[in-house]
């Protein structure tokens, strides 16, 4: 029988998940409301805030200018929402360990547990189970995007370490 040692790299499984939930539920809101998203916008192709030609008169020059003034606002927090919805499209998506469709569908859709059981032909008892695990993998795959995406000072560390 082999024993088995703990490095202090295997986080606490419930309280990773619970941090993680805590996170999306409370925060994901919030930077979306920073940059004037909404959840429905995340799939979709985004607008462009390039001007469209070079002639400026005065009105279009100040009107680029209050533009550049949101986007330098608003880019922060478009940082951190990719980096949170890269994450989630990022977590596994098998039969199963469909971690990717139950973040993406409760997170993003607002899918309730039921409608994730009709979609991936599991219970829901087995959605609910395997939602916790599905946190703890975002939580894990969220530290890589966020320093993709260069907003690590932004987002808190969501991994619990175990006592």
């Amino acid at each position: 029988m082999y024993a088995v040692c703990d490095l202090g790299l295997i986080p606490d499984y419930y309280e990773t998940a619970r941090t993680a939930k805590k996170f999306l539920n409370r925060n994901f809101q919030h930077y979306l409301n920073l940059c004037g998203m909404h959840r429905n916008q995340l799939k979709s192709p985004q607008l462009s805030f390039a001007p469209g030609s070079t002639y400026q008169n005065g009105v279009e020059k100040r009107t680029i200018a209050d533009l550049q003034t949101q986007i330098d606002v608003t880019d922060p927090a478009k940082r951190v929402v990719s980096a949170i919805y890269r994450s989630m499209d990022n977590c596994t998506d098998t039969m199963l360990k469909p971690y990717r469709k139950i973040l993406l569908g409760t997170y993003v859709e607002g899918k309730t547990i039921s409608q994730l059981s009709i979609e991936t032909h599991l219970s829901e008892k087995s959605i609910s189970n395997k939602k916790a695990s599905a946190l703890c993998e975002f939580a894990d795959r969220l530290e890589y995007w966020k320093r993709f995406y260069n907003c690590a000072s932004e987002i808190p560390y969501l991994i619990v370490e175990k006592r």
